[in-house]
């Protein structure tokens, strides 16, 4: 392809994310797949967040380059974020192997209406021991699907709360997917009126093919609804009813029920309701039935599986007076909970819904919320609801909506909102649903941020529940159109931040380690790189690393203190600029009993503050750039202003060897060198035509901009099919898009570097175009793949650790050395195609060559 046909006028930032889609479609249609895939993978890495179809293109454009492993994992991303996408469903069975293929054969089986895709699906879920299938579509009045099968005819059952009807399933041998043996046969039913949900289910007689929970197609008729009890009179305790639904999941269900009843007995007035939605676990039918035979539990039995909703809008109808609790059955609740829970919810003005804080609980999730955390063992769930308890006493934190996994429902909310919707199929976001329809009615949805409760998570529908999840999020944005930008808005503003903060707090000062936690001190997004990578290289010797990150927020200077294993502390940041805040980080680090103190980047941590914490503490200094250098160059020693810093340090470290020679050529130090170089990955395949430069640019500055600029002018000027891919972000990406030779990647990180370098087909490499970075992982991470690469050379290298192929660039080289140096050693590449060097001999000597 031309340098005309790949200029593209990459000038709006909104539509950039379009442009590129667009262009790499293009590309793909053109057969250039190293262009497709540059695209592709740029949209793959910018905001908007990419959906399915980004990375289906980059899976392509990979494939077409036979880079196999990397466009299977395009294709499951693709899958993750769309799981119902038929076209990624389709790439990965005919690319993927393995449990992913399989699930993407069953996907195709459920939903495909293309006869060739599903008859391939078919065989292949034959292939690996699965030898029926079904599928099932539904509608209010209707329902219809196909069956396939082995064996025995299979019958097929239509369950609700008060009948259920079964008919057989007679093979047609005429059928489309009647092939190799192979039964099968379509149906076609009328649904019978019903405001509760329906169980579908198609089974032989040793095994069930397809069990399908249908939502209700009847709205309930309330005319004749029992009428409550009276509510409690002012001042009287209200009863309170924990809910517990049951299907499956022995060891998880005990635990729940055995945690719950010890909350109980300490919660005067409360009970457990506990539904057993036709559990297929003997086991759990016998541990439910001794609890009740011993009246520790009110046990519901439904004679057929109504579902979530089902299990709990008739415990919700059995319920006397009082508020209620929902509460999954993989959730471990403490001693206390329950009862702290339901003074803060009396105590609090207009409480529909509340809930506690979690290990897992999205919004409420602790300590990184809106993920799924460890569970934490018993012991600590006690202390983790204790502390929460005083570091967030009479706090109530207003939440777009409450989640499920342990929802506390006042009375009055209950009355007023009556039961959890049937619209949303097979029980995923119903909980949501019910809370905005109670904030509709005038009632707040709210956090306790001083009780804390376990969520293991779910448990059920593993494999299908983000479809689940996505397909029941379409109707409820459909009904409330404001609760994505409410959402967006609460994750952006994070009120419960100084909730977790505080338990952090009451946490650190309560640990009781043998040998306190490593912490190092970094102030920009590059040291906190390098910081991490320090931590692991801690934990690799069974130490524990924490990161204290200095940030401005306009006139404030924050300390964010982060564990990297994603542990507590997540959520602490201490304005450092004020006394407070210096003397509250300082006790934080005097309670943690620190093991070290390491000190990169002196130069970005407040004045007052590292001089309070080096006074205090002992330290060593971690060098990861030039700053403490009078200048970068050989013998220029240490700069004034962090001579006593580094006199009185314990020592002086380095990550690298690079920053080794730095220490010791330009310091004049003896730097102790931390870690071992990086694994030597299998180098990358070799690729014929013209240079690819990869530019690593991990400072998005002024410099970085102006050497690419300028470098790309010369490089068009000696070769018009030279290329440079920038491997970070600069100033301005997409003023640099717009020049023919350059594509910038977009943010990276090491888990893609094998995949950009062939991707893009990198022949070199140039690390050294700004401020250096000694021990960025990304900067080993380039090392590694063993490609040539042009560098600052801080000291010559020993006899035989030099190669040839490598450029080696002498400290202060100014820009347009440095950016001729650069051409001069792309223009020896060995890999450039003989008729491009060639033609551009001739334009230099202006002859004919032969």
């Amino acid at each position: 392809m031309t340098a005309d046909a790949r200029r593209i006028a990459f000038t709006s930032k909104t539509l950039h994310h379009v442009d590129l889609e667009r262009a790499a479609v293009g590309a793909l249609e053109a057969r250039d797949f190293r262009r497709a895939f540059a695209l592709a993978d740029r949209r793959c890495r910018i905001l908007p967040h990419p959906g399915a179809r980004a990375h289906l293109l980059r899976a392509e454009a990979l494939f077409r380059l036979d880079l196999r492993d990397a466009a299977v994992a395009s294709v499951a991303r693709a899958l993750e974020l769309e799981p119902d996408d038929l076209v990624a469903a389709r790439r990965m069975m005919a690319w993927g192997d393995g449990l992913p293929q399989l699930e993407a054969a069953r996907s195709i089986a459920r939903r495909d209406d293309d006869a060739d895709s599903v008859r391939s699906a078919l065989l292949l879920l034959e292939q690996n021991g699965q030898h029926s299938c079904a599928r099932v579509d539904f509608l209010d009045e209707e329902v219809k699907g196909w069956v396939t099968w082995r064996g025995d005819d299979p019958q097929l059952s239509l369950a609700q709360a008060d009948q259920s009807s079964t008919i057989q399933l007679p093979a047609d041998p005429r059928h489309r997917f009647a092939l190799n043996g192979r039964r099968a046969a379509s149906f076609r039913l009328m649904r019978p009126a019903s405001a509760t949900s329906q169980r579908l289910e198609i089974a032989q007689a040793d095994h069930v093919i397809a069990s399908i929970q249908l939502p209700a197609n009847r709205a309930p008729d309330r005319r004749n609804a029992p009428q409550r009890p009276p509510r409690t009179r002012n001042g009287e305790t209200p009863p309170l009813t924990i809910i517990i639904p049951v299907y499956r999941d022995l060891a998880a269900t005990r635990a729940c029920i055995e945690s719950a009843l010890t909350a109980v007995a300490c919660t005067p007035g409360s009970t457990i309701v506990v539904v057993d939605d036709a559990s297929p676990e003997p086991a759990i039918k016998h541990l439910l039935g001794e609890l009740a035979a011993e009246l520790r539990i009110r046990l519901l039995t439904n004679a057929h599986n109504l579902g979530f909703v089902g299990a709990i809008n008739r415990a919700l109808g059995e319920t006397g007076a009082g508020d209620v609790v929902l509460l999954n059955s993989d959730t471990i609740v403490p001693k206390y909970a329950l009862q702290r829970l339901r003074s803060a919810v009396r105590s609090t003005l207009r409480v529909g819904t509340a809930t506690p804080l979690s290990n897992n609980g999205e919004y409420t999730s602790f300590p990184v919320p809106n993920r799924s955390n460890p569970l934490p063992s018993p012991g600590e769930l006690e202390l983790l609801d204790e502390l929460a308890g005083t570091a967030n006493s009479g706090m109530a934190i207003d939440i777009p909506n409450g989640i499920g996994f342990c929802l506390y429902i006042t009375r009055e909310c209950l009355d007023a909102v009556h039961e959890l919707s049937d619209d949303f199929y097979r029980g995923y976001l119903e909980d949501v649903d019910f809370c905005l329809r109670a904030a509709e009615a005038g009632f707040r949805n709210v956090c306790i941020p001083s009780v804390f409760v376990g969520h293991e998570g779910s448990r059920s529908f593993l494999g299908e529940k983000r479809s689940l999840v996505l397909r029941n999020l379409r109707v409820l944005e459909h009904r409330y159109q404001r609760y994505a930008t409410e959402c967006a808005a609460f994750l952006v503003a994070d009120p419960l931040r100084d909730c977790r903060a505080a338990l952090e707090l009451k946490l650190l000062s309560n640990e009781q380690r043998g040998d306190g936690p490593h912490v190092i001190l970094c102030g920009s997004s590059i040291g906190r790189e390098i910081a991490v990578r320090r931590c692991r290289q801690l934990a690799a010797d069974d130490k524990r690393g924490l990161v204290v990150h200095f940030r401005a927020e306009g006139e404030r200077r924050m300390a964010a203190i982060i564990d990297p294993d994603g542990e507590a502390p997540q959520s602490i940041a201490l304005d450092v600029a004020t006394p407070e805040g210096r003397e509250t980080l300082l006790k934080c680090l005097v309670d943690l009993r620190l093991g070290s103190l390491e000190i990169a980047e002196p130069n970005r941590i407040p004045g007052a503050c590292l001089a309070q914490l080096t006074q205090h503490f002992a330290y060593d200094l971690l060098v990861t750039d030039t700053r403490f250098a009078m200048h970068a160059a050989a013998g220029s020693g240490v700069h004034p202003d962090w001579a006593g810093l580094v006199e009185r340090a314990r020592r002086v470290m380095v990550i690298g060897e690079n920053g080794a020679e730095f220490s010791e050529a330009v310091l004049g130090l003896q730097a102790t060198r931390l870690g071992a170089p990086p694994a030597q990955p299998a180098p990358p395949r070799a690729v014929s035509g013209p240079a690819r430069l990869g530019l690593l640019a991990l400072h998005a500055s002024a410099a970085e901009f102006r050497f690419v600029r300028a470098l790309s002018d010369q490089m068009a000027e000696a070769d018009e099919d030279a290329a440079i891919i920038v491997l970070g972000t600069t100033l301005d990406d997409l003023k640099l898009m717009q020049r023919p030779n350059v594509t910038v990647a977009g943010e990276i990180g090491v888990d893609d570097v094998t995949t950009l370098i062939e991707g893009h087909g990198i022949t070199k490499l140039v690390l050294d175009i700004g401020e250096p970075a000694f021990g960025h992982p990304l900067v080993d991470a380039l090392l590694a793949t063993g490609l040539p690469t042009a560098a600052i050379e801080w000291s010559p290298a020993p006899p035989g650790r030099s190669r040839n192929t490598d450029l080696k660039l002498q400290p202060g080289l100014d820009a347009d050395d440095a950016i001729a140096a650069v051409l001069d050693w792309a223009a020896e590449d060995v890999l450039l195609h003989p008729d491009r060097r060639r033609s551009r001999l001739r334009r230099e000597v202006g002859t004919r060559l032969p």
